[in-house]
């Protein structure tokens, strides 16, 4: 009787085991180890035990911009003198010492044209004004106007609307325009023509002072470290539209840009000045054709097409977005260091789109890559300095 017992059980382990072998044959089968992976870099940087990384200036210098954009501009809300007054005031003085005016188109390379960057930025606050009714007997009363083909006013579904916009007789969202200004004559022309500009880090005595860690007065680093860091903190504005873009063109940016300042910040840490010279320009080449892949796809992404063929009005805010983005091409640098754009350029593209009837010609604007400004036209000449086509600014199914 223990014989069968064992013998059944014998034969049932056999079963299993046969069932077993079945189960897995012709499968692969996964290692469950992993090759580790190497962690980015990190952009953290201390000396005696503390940070030596600032760069608190960057979002003290965007609080005035940014009230000044949300609280009047794009509201239409300089109905009166006061309220004029209170913007030049932010504009002019900002606050904490930091000053957009001052540090509008502040490096050298746009010193050049430089008076009319700002004289666009004054004819921004004045036509808010007309727009908002300034003057006028009863501003409110003048402000509740809809936007229309060569008239300015409000776009919305009512003046109540909350994501309403005001528009010029062109169609042009100013509010949106000064934005663009910023987001380039300020950030980018911060990041790229004056904190990494290549004559900082080629400087002897800003070297000499580096090396001796000759920390600027109260603080944790050296001026050329403040310089690099300040790049970063003008670029995390940028960011975000790499971060949300979803375009194959752009799919590594957003860590190759990080770890070249991360490994550019630690080559400076360590004197080795040509790697330091190699991440800047990296970073100059990859977030100029950033700025050019966001101005691309305004002009002809899907969001504003969609709107465009639904609703023009309902447009015209992504449209005028696209004007300020052509606006901060100016302020983009090649490899060598030499503009993309200039002034007069970018004005072209603007005044291009917006001749005629402006931003209200549907039938222009969607015309052929060979219709003189339409969005293609548009677009796919700015691509070409960068070396992308309309195809780069389409979404993968």
């Amino acid at each position: 009787m223990k014989k069968n017992i064992v013998f059944y059980l014998a034969l049932i382990l056999f079963s299993f085991a046969f069932q077993s072998c079945e189960h897995w044959e012709g499968e692969t089968v996964e290692s469950a180890y992993r090759m580790p992976t190497i962690p980015d870099p990190s952009y953290q940087f201390k000396r005696n035990g503390s940070s030596s990384v600032d760069y608190l200036e960057c979002s003290l210098l965007r609080e005035p911009i940014d009230y000044i954009y949300n609280s009047y501009l794009k509201i239409a809300a300089i109905m009166y003198q006061a309220n004029m007054d209170k913007v030049q005031d932010y504009y002019t003085n900002g606050e904490f010492g930091l000053k957009p005016k001052e540090e509008l188109a502040a490096s050298s390379l746009h010193q050049a044209d430089r008076t009319r960057i700002l004289q666009d930025v004054e004819d921004i606050f004045t036509t808010t004004g007309t727009l908002s009714g300034l003057g006028k007997t009863s501003p409110g009363t003048y402000r509740n106007r809809r936007a229309t083909t060569g008239i300015g006013g409000y776009v919305g579904a009512n003046i109540g609307d909350v994501n309403i916009a005001f528009a010029n007789e062109k169609g042009l969202v100013v509010a949106e325009m000064f934005n663009g200004i910023m987001w380039g004559g300020i950030y980018l022309d911060k990041i790229l023509n004056v904190h990494l500009n290549d004559s900082l880090y080629n400087d002897a005595r800003l070297r000499r002072e580096h090396e001796n860690t000759s920390l600027l007065p109260g603080r944790n680093y050296t001026e050329l470290e403040h310089h690099w860091d300040l790049a970063y903190g003008y670029y995390q504005y940028w960011l975000p539209f790499i971060q949300t873009s979803g375009l194959a063109v752009l799919r590594e940016s957003r860590i190759k840009i990080y770890n070249a300042f991360a490994l550019g910040r630690l080559a400076l840490t360590e004197f080795r000045y040509e790697e330091v010279q190699e991440h800047l320009r990296f970073i100059r080449a990859e977030l100029s054709k950033v700025a050019a892949v966001r101005t691309m796809s305004l002009l002809v992404g899907d969001i504003t097409l969609a709107n465009l063929d639904e609703d023009i009005n309902n447009s015209l805010v992504f449209l005028s977005k696209g004007c300020g983005s052509i606006y901060s091409l100016q302020f983009t640098l090649q490899p060598s260091g030499k503009l993309y754009f200039t002034y007069d350029e970018v004005k072209s593209y603007i005044n291009l789109l917006t001749s005629g009837n402006g931003l209200w010609d549907k039938e222009r604007l969607l015309g052929s890559e060979t219709t003189e400004g339409s969005l293609k036209n548009v677009a796919a000449s700015i691509g070409k300095r960068y070396g992308l086509t309309l195809d780069d600014i389409k979404h993968s199914n």
